[in-house]
């Protein structure tokens, strides 16, 4: 069986006998976790009082909220463009793995975007080295050729997928704002090409001086937000949307000094309305000390629904009524966990941020990441993991 996905495509498959076991599975298993619970906790009482107890589950209550057919999504770390020779983009093993997540947006982004120069060399007296999140060595800039562009949008056409591409902030002019001369070169470029995609600009701003040496104000990166969405206007893209500011450590009690909602808050006092949805980057613990018992720590699930409500206050601090994305997310950070990031036990968070995401309201999901990484969906050998699996069951 092992092998057999090779034959999948975007239709009828030789899974279309397993889909039915695929979607009861899951529903088996949160009914009867949703029994015990309550059986638990009214089992005493209703013994000694002989009480019964009716659930009554009514499906015509109104919707909470409505998501993005694209809700569920995922990424390539832009890590992954500087050997794009290693990408198997163009294995149709790949593709059809990738097709079956579809709709969904493919967000291509990460640390490397702020190092990534399109067609072009980078300049000498460019920023410091950067550590990948993937593997712990260092790069520095690299250039991403047009035909490298070309490749990878057309893995994103035949995978029917929605790229949503990451630019480079950190190409500065003298006087601090942002120089777009390159991101013009990509705009026009994918224009020229008849391209469709959607835009942000830059990853994780709130942390570039820990990561970077560099420190960009959330008043300085609205502006360049805005011009990045004049840019787009004037260039063919104006139907295209633009999402932002991307910051991490939200309501991070270990990294106080960048916690990312006072970042958005800021950012959205002087982004004179251009993004169309506030993105932020979530991850509950460390990969690299990680153990499976984290991932079923009911302490660790309760993280998320504190760092959104924190995030919403904000936004509504601030009189905006703009939705939210999680537009880099796994469960633990650092190239996920070894061993345990693409195994079904890491599943529970995910499938817990998921279901808590939509409650909430969130539109975009974007699971990191689709290739590489402990965290990876399909492997080194293009089998699938266990994470695809779960996304997969989800999509049918």
């Amino acid at each position: 069986m092992k092998n057999q996905y090779k034959n999948l495509d975007g239709h009828e498959s030789l899974y279309a006998s397993r889909r039915l076991r695929l979607i009861q599975s899951p529903l088996i298993v949160i009914l009867c976790f949703i029994f015990l619970v309550f059986s638990q906790s009214n089992l005493s009482q209703s013994l000694s009082k002989g009480e019964r107890h009716i659930f009554i589950l009514n499906p015509k209550q109104p919707l909470l909220h409505t998501s993005s057919t694209k809700f569920l999504s995922f990424s390539f770390d832009t890590f992954s463009l500087r050997k794009m020779n290693e990408l198997p983009i163009s294995d149709e093993r790949f593709i059809n793995l990738a097709r079956l997540l579809s709709p969904a947006y493919i967000r291509i982004g990460g640390t490397s975007a702020d190092c990534l120069f399109f067609n072009e060399s980078p300049p000498q007296n460019s920023h410091t080295q950067v550590t990948s999140p993937i593997d712990g060595n260092h790069y520095s800039n690299f250039t991403f050729s047009e035909e490298d562009f070309l490749s990878l949008y057309q893995f994103t056409k035949k995978s029917e997928l929605r790229m949503l591409f990451d630019l480079n902030v950190l190409i500065r002019n003298p006087d601090g704002s942002w120089n777009d001369s390159n991101a013009r070169q990509i705009v026009e470029f994918a224009k020229y090409h008849e391209m469709t995609l959607d835009w942000q600009l830059g990853n994780e701003p709130n942390s570039f001086k820990h990561v970077f040496n560099v420190d960009i104000s959330p008043q300085q990166l609205a502006k360049d937000y805005f011009a990045l969405r004049s840019l787009l206007n004037t260039s063919g893209y104006n139907d295209s949307i633009l999402v932002g500011p991307e910051v991490d450590n939200i309501k991070n009690p270990i990294n106080i000094t960048y916690q990312g909602q006072y970042y958005v808050k800021e950012f959205l006092k002087n982004d004179e309305d251009c993004i169309d949805y506030v993105t932020w980057h979530q991850y509950y613990i460390n990969g690299r000390t990680a153990k499976v018992q984290d991932f079923i720590d009911p302490k660790v699930f309760n993280i998320l629904s504190k760092q959104i409500k924190s995030l919403q206050d904000v936004i509504d601090g601030v009189g905006k009524k703009i939705p939210m994305w999680l537009s880099e997310t796994s469960t633990a950070f650092g190239g996920g966990a070894r061993n345990i990031s693409d195994r079904f036990v890491a599943g529970f968070l995910f499938l817990d941020k998921l279901g808590y995401s939509a409650s909430e309201g969130l539109q975009v999901v974007i699971r990191q990441s689709f290739f590489n990484g402990h965290y990876a969906m399909v492997g080194p050998d293009l089998n699938p993991n266990a994470v695809w699996w779960t996304l997969r069951s989800l999509h049918t």
